[in-house]
């Protein structure tokens, strides 16, 4: 009787430890899965609210000034268009194709939002030393972006190089020296994309608008974001 007893008690004593142990393991779990319901919410709770207020962001800003001469021989400088919000790309006139079809994306550009006396377009020269103010103003002319809300700045060669090296954070221009290249391509090979400058002086946003695969993806995107920059009070779901 007394080894029974003795038995029944062992029985009790490991089933009491087994519902102790499976007690452990059940609580754990149950911690685990309320504590990622709760991230889980807070993490959807933080993206609608991210979506909702979503801005173009703040890439990097122009720290420094750059001086230039626009295609009408005037002296400018980039600070003069402080509250101003514009589009920027590397172009030059003896580019047989490619600045064409950049010139053509921001002439559409114009086309939207010229109306808005915040925006402007910048061209800068990838090749200033070449290209002088009256043969930009006459590339202007005989290509049809003629437009007085739109630069073409020629200047310092070494300084632009630098400027759009440190300040644009472009990608650096490499000189073609092959022939066949330099008739189907030019005499340079830049970085294609625009960036949006906001009135601070900060820029919003590269779009690489020449890239085949994604040229009509990265217009539609330059598009919703420019007019998120030039109206504040724009969200996302006024896109949708």
């Amino acid at each position: 009787m007394e080894a029974e007893n003795n038995e029944s008690d062992a029985k009790r004593e490991m089933r009491n430890k087994l519902i102790a142990w499976w007690g452990s393991i059940i609580g754990v779990c149950l911690i685990i899965a309320l504590g990622s319901i709760f991230v889980t919410r807070a993490y959807l709770v933080r993206r609608g609210y991210e979506m909702e207020n979503w801005r173009p962001p703040h890439i990097a800003r122009l720290e420094t000034d750059l001086e230039a001469i626009n295609r009408t021989g005037e002296k400018v400088s980039l600070g003069q268009l402080r509250d101003k919000v514009y589009v920027v790309g590397y172009q030059y006139t003896d580019c047989p194709a490619g600045c064409l079809g950049l010139a053509a994306i921001m002439k559409m550009l114009e086309a939207e939002f010229g109306d808005d006396p915040q925006f402007r377009l910048v061209s800068i020269s990838v090749n200033p030393a070449g290209d002088t103010p009256e043969k930009m103003d006459a590339w202007v002319k005989e290509k049809g972006v003629d437009s007085p809300d739109w630069w073409f700045l020629t200047g310092d060669p070494e300084g632009f190089s630098k400027y759009m090296l440190t300040q644009f954070k472009f990608f650096a221009t490499e000189e073609i020296t092959d022939p066949a290249l330099i008739a189907s391509q030019g005499p340079f090979a830049h970085d294609q994309r625009l960036a949006i400058v906001d009135g601070d002086a900060n820029i919003r946003g590269y779009y690489d608008v020449m890239n085949p695969p994604v040229a009509e993806s990265e217009f539609e995107r330059l598009r919703r974001d420019l007019r998120m920059v030039l109206d504040p009070k724009l969200r996302l779901d006024d896109f949708q």
